[in-house]
Formats: C-alpha cells, structure tokens, sequence
C-alpha cells in the first residue's frame, strides 16, 4: 500500500480505508507493507495524531520522513515529484517483490501513481485529486467548480501552495496504461472519465463489521451528524433545519466533528435555543463515537458539494442506522431507498425540516429502516464482500 495518510497519521476516509483493507488481507493471511508519510499530516494538523480508528492488526509500516518535512512539502506539491519518495516506493518494491502495490492518496508526498514491474498496480481514487489541484472541485465562495480553467488562480485564491506542473493540458493527471484505477461510486468515475483518465472499474468501499446485529435495543431519539464542519459539509443547513421543525419532533443532535464552522454553529445553537437539545463535542474517540452510533436512530450526511463514497455512510448502516442525506455526487448510489435511506436537495433547509418532523411522526418505521439501512451493508458494503471483489480484480477476473 502507498498513501500519504496512514492511522493514526490521517485527516480523513482515505487513510482509514487503508488501514480497514489491510487489516482484512491480513486477517486473510496475506502479508501486507504500507509506506506512508506522516510529515504531510503533521504539517496540516500541527503534529496531533487522530485517534485510532480500530485494533490494528500488524500491516509492516515504512515511514517516509523527508530531511526538511516543510520545504520538501512544498516542493513536492509545486512541482508534482518527489525525487526522494519515488526511489524510496521502488526500492522498497525491489526488495519485497509484492504481487500487488496498491496506490492511494498520495498528494504531498511523491509523484503521481506509476505501475511497477511484475505487479498488479492497483490505484483507488480517493478524492477528485487526477483532475482538480484542491482535491474537491471547489472554488472559492464555495461554488462547484463545473469547468476547471484557471486552477494556478483558484489556488492563490485559496492561499493554497501553487502546483506548477499543472498547466494547461497538464492539469489532469495521466498514469501508466498498466494501472487500474479504481473508483468508489460510479459519479467518481464518470467525472474522471469527462477528463479522459482511464477508469477500470467501480469498486465500493467497506468498513468492518461492529457486529450489532439487524436489532437493537438501546435506540433513543437522536441525530447524528459525524464530518468535518465546512460549509461543503452542510452542517449549518442541518442546525437550521432542526430549529425551524423544533416543535414538531423530539429529536436531539450530536454534531461530532472540528472545522471552521464549528464558533458559529455553537453561536447558532445559543440564539436558536438549542442548547438543550444540540451537542458539539468535537472529535470522539472511537469507543465514544461507537457508543453514539449504537444509540442513533437516524444519521444525517447533508453534504452541499460532490461527495464521493462517504464512509459516514457505511459507517451508519453497519450499525443498523439508517441515513437522510442529499443528492450530492455518490451519495444517491449509496442511500438506495431499499436501504432505508431518506434523499433531499442539498441546501433546501425546509425540505429537511419537513422530513424530520415526517420521521419523528412516523417513528414506529424507524426500528424497520434500521433493519434495512444493516441488511444494506451486509450485502453491499462488508468487508467480506469487498475481498471477494478485489480478489477476482488482482486475478484479472474482474
């Protein structure tokens, strides 16, 4: 495995994945390396380490720690190589001779995803990273980026180091005929496809298996909302909805998560009166965070920008919870309504309001779509499902 991220160095779904796929190739006996650079994480999130996210089980890690993290960041960024890290994947690939490297995220950190001899090279497209220098697709004012044209400037825009190398014709990655990329929904991959870029195939996530089962007894009246909290996110739309259908449901919200969003959500939850009712606690530790989950009866992903394969998602339907999100890029590939998912426009505060209090009046459903959200990752999104899959993939079967 190559990727930037890696727990407990990591800002996001990406670097969990790569852990939770590691984890179950191991479990299966393979023997697993990932080569990952902490200094990127510490640079963005001023060296403190995220918390775990499950029992890690043993994959051999191989840091890669530049002489002087900073710079070397940057020039990587500026110039799209990393001299230094590529020799360091290929003579690490030398030495161990793997059946199968495996790309991830590797912004920051070396060059963009190249094939190795004698191996299945695999590359799963995390974000919108091959065609959009910020990852998202985002321009400032937070408006999707349609037709990306001046990305040097949306950068400098974003007080975001430039990258050089993308100019013109060059802003789209291009990689080896010999690399499968992978893509988590299939609006990630007709995206990328738009650029040109080669998608082999659509291979969905997974988490692990917290063994819940399709009943549970411990459901109370709760909303829960797990993201970083940016506008893209959504989580102002969803504090407004909550207040304007206050009186007409007996719903509480938890809104785990950090970002700049965060000083205002807590003044609004002041003027809204919601301080009763609205909790902020920031990030939780996974035993807390599971413990929330378990007493859910609802998850609310109101994302407002092109979302891939959120694993929030994933998350709230392998503890049989079930999801109100928008109809923002992957997320209407992923809340089919057979798993007890409810759909809106993002951005549309009384839409969401309405479907609260529906939910709250029909809450004798809840236990029913709780059932179908687990039934949904048992047959969708388990990582046994996902290994068989990957499996036929490294054979050439699929």
């Amino acid at each position: 495995m190559v990727s930037t991220h890696f727990p407990p160095y990591h800002m996001g779904g990406d670097g969990a994945f790569v852990e939770f796929l590691s984890n179950e190739l191991i479990r299966r006996g393979h023997e697993v390396h990932v080569v990952y650079n902490p200094t990127v994480f510490e640079y963005f999130r001023k060296g403190k380490p995220s918390h775990r996210l499950g029992q890690e089980v043993g994959a051999v890690r191989h840091e890669f720690v530049p002489r002087a993290p900073v710079p070397s960041l940057l020039l990587t960024l500026s110039t799209g190589w990393s001299s230094r890290a590529e020799r360091k994947v290929t003579e690490l690939a030398n030495e161990l001779k793997p059946d199968v490297v495996h790309w991830h995220n590797t912004k920051g950190f070396i060059a963009p995803p190249f094939s190795i001899p004698g191996a299945v090279s695999l590359h799963t497209t995390h974000d919108y990273y091959s065609v959009c220098p910020r990852s998202n697709l985002i321009k400032p004012g937070q408006r999707t980026c349609d037709n990306p044209r001046w990305c040097q400037l949306c950068l400098v825009r974003w007080r975001k180091p430039p990258q050089l190398w993308r100019v013109g014709r060059r802003r789209v990655l291009r990689f080896d005929e010999e690399l499968r990329t992978l893509c988590p929904s299939e609006f990630m991959a007709r995206r990328l496809r738009e650029d040109g870029i080669n998608v082999h195939r659509v291979l969905r996530g997974f988490v692990p298996d917290p063994k819940v089962g399709a009943n549970r007894m411990s459901r109370e009246d709760l909303l829960v909302f797990v993201g970083i909290l940016e506008k893209r996110k959504g989580p102002q739309t969803l504090l407004e909805a909550l207040a304007r259908s206050k009186d007409r449901h007996g719903f509480n919200l938890v809104i785990v998560g950090e970002g700049h969003l965060r000083e205002h959500l807590e003044m609004r939850v002041k003027d809204l009166r919601l301080s009763n009712r609205v909790t902020l606690p920031g990030f939780l530790p996974r035993e807390r965070l599971e413990a929330t989950l378990r007493k859910a009866s609802f998850m609310v992903i109101p994302s407002e920008w092109s979302e891939n394969a959120p694993s929030t998602a994933l998350e709230a339907f392998s503890f049989g919870v079930p999801v109100v999100g928008t109809t923002c890029g992957g997320l209407p590939e992923m809340l089919t309504p057979d798993s007890g998912s409810i759909l809106f426009e993002a951005g549309h505060i009384g839409e969401l309001s309405e479907i609260l209090a529906s939910i709250w009046h029909n809450r004798s459903e809840i236990d029913e779509r709780g059932a179908r959200a687990r039934k949904t990752y048992e047959t969708r999104f388990s990582p046994g499902i996902h290994i068989t899959e990957y499996m036929k993939l490294i054979r050439n079967q699929g």
